[in-house]
């Protein structure tokens, strides 16, 4: 970490759109905490507009291309847009308190935009400790940090190294409560980061030393280029002691610290001396480093980055003899994790598919646990039902570097690792490596929860395998006064289902848990079966994650759910993927589906269609389209589904008819007669896709039956009156979606 700069804010951040955004967030803070307590602050749909390209390239030479917290080096497109300040639910780690108000009306201030790199990103998550009370919302940037006392280091406020100390091995050492802080949040000794910088060192010393002896001068200029390369931070305060005690074995003064290749002049033929002091300075590791390790750290609950599935490879499991998958991973600038989605006509290996990404990331107490049975897994053969010599096997490779992989025996036992020429371990907890798995949550096509029931309170994936698993009841968990989550849950919630104005999920007085939605208030457990489907698999994997992580924006894990669509009415279709996607950012949903408006919230590349080829083989389609370009109606005719089109099969067959008639030159009486009368059932279909297209073509459809029998003067007339309605009639719909 070293001290930055601030250069000028992009445009993007000083749009005039920005006051109509900071009005809309005066009215938030503005309604009582109660309420409060159940929305989201608006802010996150303004995303797009104001934290575009611009931003990140802004970030990318605010901070020369690298993280502003453990400056490595991060790729175009794997930097994130870091708020120093959180936007949401502050936590101060060492007490656990969170504070949902703060800080989103800081989501656009430039002086809190980080670039981060995803591992920090991870780590910070929604943690910022103060040794001050926390600034009242609202408040302007200045005063707030003007009031505040943070724990975590700002590097472009402070100075890193009046609290920070880079060990020679390339461990930090805390000199004070925000080094430790800082240290401990954002993982700053991990081990890979301090093998990075231990390198860093000791090339910025050894190119210095061989320019100072005149071994070679192909260094010139490196001080002056310092800043723009990874690690400067612990490079530059490496070659400030070993420059500072080089001087003094040397006798000579020279004020200042080195920043320049000039200053190097003062070491001119003292090469020995330079390369005593940098043994001084390694061997300072030796009586440092025991200290710090023994001393007293600021505590925090620390997790790890979330690790996301990147690919999966099926063989010879149930129907798929051999199918690989890749996953796209890449997030969005914002931190949002990509997710997938699985289409194809039934037992085109969907659920097969699933059953084997959660087979593979569970243990084997989990397995047991979901009552997962493994010779329903084995292969069979295609003509016989015999069972197949090939034992299943998958493989699932992590963003982490991991590689999990189980197996089958010829019994139906679980093999938790397996390899071609090598003894497989048994079912016991051992895996392919070390590394920890990713928090993992799987449901099926039925999802559902007995009231006051138990469920299957235990099992992460149970009813992926078991049709007839309940879920735990999710009132039982939401009714509990002790419950500290029950308001960002119902905050996501209102979100899950699609929920405006005053609707709301709330908590009784009595402790039941009402939905308020068209007009009206009820019971969790009298909703109707979509509601309770959507409602019992939703609380269940953030009543998971909260208690996991402890927070739902920056809860981490994978979420496996099988026909998403079920009973859902086709609005929540269009908005249930991204809308769980909004209330749990950082979770890797990867579901299947059967229904085209499922695929709104998905992004491309996010799509896989999965198909059986004419060998009755489970294969994956490839050159898919981008779905975020195509119309509803596109992706039926599309590669996604493959319908030859969405037309009911008599309105094709007299669109043709009546297509056939028309190139007639010579029409017979009863073929006149035949398309004419098409004409008319075919005037009465829609015109347009949207609504407000259909507006327009049916007040344009009037005008033009209308003007046929009008004289001239009366044809100005009807077009003036035909406006006049198209603009009346898109009026009255505006009307009706702002009022929503």
């Amino acid at each position: 970490m070293r001290k930055v700069k601030r250069i000028a804010a992009p445009h993007s951040l000083r749009r005039p759109e920005l006051l109509h955004w900071a009005s809309e967030m005066t009215a938030f803070y503005a309604r009582p905490a109660d309420v409060r307590a159940g929305l989201r602050p608006p802010f996150e749909r303004y995303n797009r507009l104001f934290l575009d390209e611009e931003v990140m390239q802004r970030l990318r030479d605010q901070f020369a291309g690298k993280c502003a917290y453990c400056e490595a080096r991060v790729e175009p497109d794997q930097g994130l847009i870091e708020n120093f300040r959180p936007v949401m639910s502050a936590l101060d780690p060492r007490s656990g308190q969170e504070s949902a108000d703060h800080y989103a009306w800081l989501a656009y201030e430039w002086r809190n935009l980080m670039l981060a790199c995803r591992e920090c990103a991870a780590y910070k998550r929604n943690a910022f400790p103060l040794a001050s009370p926390r600034a009242r919302a609202m408040t302007a940037y200045r005063e707030t940090v003007a009031i505040e006392r943070p724990l975590l280091i700002d590097p472009c406020r402070d100075d890193p190294s009046r609290h920070l100390s880079f060990l020679p091995d390339g461990y930090l050492l805390a000199r004070d409560d925000r080094g430790y802080a800082s240290i401990e949040i954002l993982a700053l000794n991990r081990e890979r980061l301090a093998r990075q910088r231990k390198d860093a060192i000791e090339f910025a010393l050894v190119t210095l030393e061989n320019k100072i002896v005149g071994r070679y001068s192909t260094s010139a200029g490196f001080m002056e280029q310092l800043d723009t390369l990874a690690h400067s931070g612990a490079m530059r305060a490496a070659i400030d002691w070993v420059f500072a005690e080089a001087l003094a074995r040397a006798g000579a003064a020279f004020p200042g610290k080195l920043r320049s290749d000039r200053g190097l002049a003062a070491l001119d033929g003292r090469g020995q001396d330079w390369i005593d002091a940098a043994a001084a300075y390694r061997d300072f590791q030796a009586r440092v480093l025991a200290q710090a390790r023994e001393s007293t750290v600021w505590r925090t609950r620390v997790h790890p980055p979330a690790a996301y599935i990147e690919s999966v490879r099926i063989r010879d499991f149930k129907a798929i003899d051999d199918l690989k998958l890749d996953f796209a991973t890449r997030s969005s600038q914002s931190g949002a994790t990509s997710g997938a989605m699985l289409l194809g006509e039934n037992a085109a290996g969907k659920s097969t598919v699933l059953q084997a990404l959660a087979l593979a990331l569970m243990d084997g107490p989990q397995r047991r646990a979901a009552r997962a049975d493994g010779a329903e897994f084995l292969p069979r053969e295609r003509r016989s039902w015999d069972p197949s010599p090939q034992p299943p096997r998958v493989e699932v490779r992590l963003s982490n570097g991991e590689t999990r992989r189980l197996g089958v025996d010829s019994m139906g036992r679980f093999v938790a690792d397996f390899a071609d020429d090598t003894d497989a371990s048994t079912d016991s907890g051992v895996r392919a490596s070390a590394g920890a798995a990713p928090m993992l949550l799987a449901y099926g096509a039925r999802r559902f929860f007995r009231a006051h029931g138990k469920g299957a309170a235990g099992a992460v994936a149970r009813s992926l395998f078991d049709p007839f698993a309940a879920l735990q009841d999710p009132g039982a968990w939401l009714r509990d006064p002790d419950n500290p989550h029950f308001d960002p849950v119902a905050r996501a919630l209102r979100e899950i289902f699609a929920l405006h104005g005053d609707d709301r999920v709330f908590r009784a007085e009595d402790g039941h848990v009402l939905v308020q939605a068209h007009g009206r208030v009820t019971p969790v457990e009298r909703m109707s079966d979509g509601y309770r489907a959507l409602f019992a698999m939703a609380v269940d994997i953030m009543r998971r994650m909260v208690e996991t992580w402890g927070n739902l924006e920056f809860a981490q894990g994978v979420v496996l759910v099988d026909e998403i669509d079920v009973h859902l009415h086709p609005r929540w279709k269009i908005e249930v993927i991204a809308a769980l996607r909004r209330a749990m950012p950082k979770v890797q949903f990867i579901v299947s589906a059967h229904d085209a408006l499922c695929l709104r919230g998905m992004r491309d590349g996010e799509v896989h269609v999965l198909y059986r080829d004419e060998d009755d083989r489970i294969r994956a389609r490839a050159n898919l389209p981008n779905i975020e370009l195509m119309r509803t109606d596109q992706l039926l005719t599309s590669d996604y589904f493959g319908l030859p089109s969405t037309a009911r099969p008599q309105t094709e067959a007299a669109l043709n008819r009546y297509a056939y008639l028309l190139g007639v030159p010579e029409p017979t009486p009863a073929q006149a007669r035949e398309r004419e009368r098409l004409a008319l059932d075919l005037e009465a279909l829609p015109r347009g896709d949207t609504p407000a297209e259909q507006l327009i073509g049916e007040a344009t459809e009037r005008y033009i039956r209308t003007r046929r029998s009008a004289s001239p003067p009366q044809r100005g007339r009807l077009r003036e009156q035909a406006l006049e309605e198209i603009v009346r009639r898109l009026e009255q719909r505006l009307g009706k979606e702002i009022g929503k």
